[in-house]
């Protein structure tokens, strides 16, 4: 059957797209292209790796609850209502301890390195968070509510925390004494001090009343991460802040602190040099309007992919949806670098290999699994090989 959640996912671009027009009518400059571009890349990157890591979340809540579970419930309204709160109340913590264990920060910070907060920033989600959730959300079933109901009800969850990135909703005060909104979210972007590490909550903001970590929006957020990192790579935006441990653990000589480096808070430091966690950012590079075509044409067409792969995946082999997958997620890869100007100047001729031999790869492909995903995808690379040749350009570095 169609994978009916998917089909919302053109309704929420929509909605951004209806917030960028109105910051671009106001000239407030709370989109950016380049922003943007990263925000949908890290969005498409985590919602295929979610195919997979969501059924394994399902089969781990099933193994839960059909040999472990403490009760049972009776699937009525209750199951529902205690469900949701369950949820919340375990999303909370999730939260909490993702911003106060390093490993768990490592798959979380990606949410937080923009710099912009509008509602595209809720598609900017790390697959490794993702990951990490398997493990709290599995204790759910023990209490007897059913691994359906705790999946819906994530998904709806999900759908209420993507609305509360924006700017342009002010303080909802009555509102505000119940539910998470989006000024109160706003506060758990900020980098500000007095801001760092409060409202956890996620769709009631009781949590964090009761567990003295709210705070009201008092001053203007500034949003990003406290670092020298530079948001202009969608892999480095999901894979830096390992790296950075990776670094560290590396040259700590005591085994105690390398454990600690994993499990204390972000802000903690070993006994040893401060290891960098900057991404490098390349001079700015012109861009020319054809390679701004081509950049528009690779993302436009590798979104509506992304989104036919989600929304078709019961209809397609795994190996289908992986090579699919692969080939629009490397093209948004490489459109968020040009918006960036992230790219070296030799990238007409590493696009030109990049495509040629993506191209045979799926013509091969097609003796295998003739079908028209695979049509699709040939004739993507084709056109997409003939803007770049049609650009004609020669990169140069400004002065």
């Amino acid at each position: 059957m169609l994978n009916a959640v998917a089909l919302f996912i053109p309704v929420f671009l929509l909605i951004v797209l209806l917030e960028w027009y109105v910051s671009y009518k106001k000239h407030d400059n709370k989109y950016s292209t380049g922003n943007t571009t990263m925000n949908l890349t890290i969005g498409a990157i985590d919602q295929i790796c979610s195919l997979f890591y969501f059924a394994l979340l399902f089969v781990v809540m099933e193994y839960v609850y059909n040999h472990l579970r403490i009760i049972s419930i009776s699937n009525i309204w209750y199951q529902w209502i205690g469900g949701y709160i369950a949820v919340d109340f375990l999303s909370y913590w999730y939260h909490r301890f993702s911003h106060r264990v390093n490993i768990l920060w490592a798959g979380h910070v990606t949410h937080h390195s923009s710099e912009l907060f509008n509602l595209s920033n809720g598609f900017r989600t790390s697959v490794f968070q993702g990951i990490n959730r398997i493990i709290f959300w599995s204790f759910l079933p023990l209490f007897g509510f059913a691994p359906i109901v705790l999946v819906i009800i994530l998904k709806v969850s999900g759908v209420y925390d993507f609305l509360q990135h924006t700017e342009y909703v002010p303080k909802l005060k009555f509102f505000g004494k119940i539910f998470i909104t989006p000024s109160t979210h706003r506060v758990h972007h900020g980098k500000n001090d007095i801001y760092i590490d409060k409202n956890y909550g996620s769709t009631f903001v009781f949590w964090d009343k009761m567990f003295g970590t709210y705070q009201d929006e008092t001053e203007v957020v500034k949003y990003g991460i406290k670092s020298n990192y530079v948001d202009n790579n969608p892999l480095t935006a999901i894979g830096h802040h390992y790296q950075y441990l990776w670094r560290s653990m590396k040259v700590s000589p005591l085994w105690s602190d390398k454990i600690k480096i994993l499990f204390m808070p972000p802000e903690w430091k070993p006994p040893i040099p401060i290891i960098s966690k900057s991404s490098i950012q390349e001079k700015g590079i012109l861009i020319t309007q054809l390679l701004m075509q081509y950049a528009y044409f690779q993302l436009f067409f590798s979104i509506i992919g992304i989104i036919t792969v989600l929304v078709y995946k019961d209809f397609l082999s795994r190996w289908e949806i992986i090579l699919c997958s692969v080939f629009a997620v490397m093209a948004m890869v490489n459109v968020t670098m040009i918006f960036n100007r992230n790219y070296s100047v030799n990238f007409e001729k590493q696009e030109l290999i990049r495509l040629t031999c993506a191209l045979l790869f799926a013509c091969f492909t097609l003796f295998l699994y003739s079908n028209i995903y695979l049509w699709s995808i040939i004739i993507f690379l084709l056109v997409s090989l003939v803007l770049i040749l049609r650009t004609g350009v020669h990169l140069y570095k400004f002065n």
